[in-house]
């Protein structure tokens, strides 16, 4: 799992979450710190699955759609490497969880182009955080049949059924940027959840047949002191366990 460098307090750094997750869903959690993109082959060499985790944004020089805010702090060191191991890991058939920032590196990569700042385009509709330094919940709607949909349980505990068979889970959210519409004529993903306002929210391989790989933009492992199990991370680790 990737981590983000934190320059005020000079280390590498990673939320709890991600660790306390992983280790609940049986996996032995491999925490990476932000290196050159030109280690990304001997690393990957070593491990059954990447997680990208969330953090910052992706500078603009590094994907599509989206502007330089003068009002953001922008990592660039940290892009190079991450889009280098999702390329990597995409094309070894490494099973991959990307969460919200780790998700916008998996659409990124595959050259599809992001929403510069949400509150622009959804008038709104659904808050997709409540402030600079605040998370939110709210509703999305799952793809029957989809990885996302199976771990949250079709219709189980973890989901409510809506109109026409439609499931519904309440998420975790802390993001301001979203993922755009997929580049006409891409196959490579198929999207399997959007929020309320209609944007994309999850996605996964478009071919059932490829290695697992899933993007979500809200945070399976916030809150991080509940002691529950996420069952998305429960099905990334099982993926990278089959391997």
């Amino acid at each position: 799992m990737t981590t983000r460098f934190r320059h005020a307090i000079d280390s590498h750094a990673i939320h709890r979450g991600y660790i306390d997750q992983i280790i609940r869903s049986g996996g032995l959690p491999v925490v990476l710190p932000t290196l050159g993109p030109e280690y990304g082959d001997d690393l990957l060499a070593a491990l059954d699955g990447l997680l990208l985790t969330g953090g910052e944004d992706i500078d603009p020089d590094h994907c599509t759609g989206t502007v330089r805010r003068p009002d953001y702090t922008y990592h660039p060191h940290r892009d190079a490497f991450e889009l280098r191991l999702a390329r990597l890991a995409l094309d070894r058939g490494l099973p991959v969880l990307g969460i919200c920032r780790g998700s916008q590196i998996l659409w990124s990569v595959t050259g599809n182009p992001l929403i510069p700042h949400i509150p622009d385009v959804n008038d709104g509709l659904v808050a997709h955080r409540t402030s600079l330094t605040e998370t939110s919940r709210h509703l999305v709607r799952l793809s029957p049949g989809s990885a996302v949909a199976r771990a949250y349980g079709e219709g189980g505990a973890e989901v409510a059924e809506g109109a026409e068979g439609e499931h519904k889970a309440e998420v975790t959210s802390y993001h301001h940027q979203g993922l755009g519409e997929q580049t006409p004529g891409d196959l490579r993903w198929r999207v399997t959840a959007r929020a309320e306002d209609g944007l994309v929210e999850a996605f996964e391989r478009a071919d059932a047949a490829a290695p697992w790989a899933v993007g979500v933009l809200w945070h399976p492992e916030l809150p991080a002191d509940d002691g529950r199990t996420d069952p998305l991370v429960s099905a990334f680790v099982s993926a990278a366990g089959a391997r």
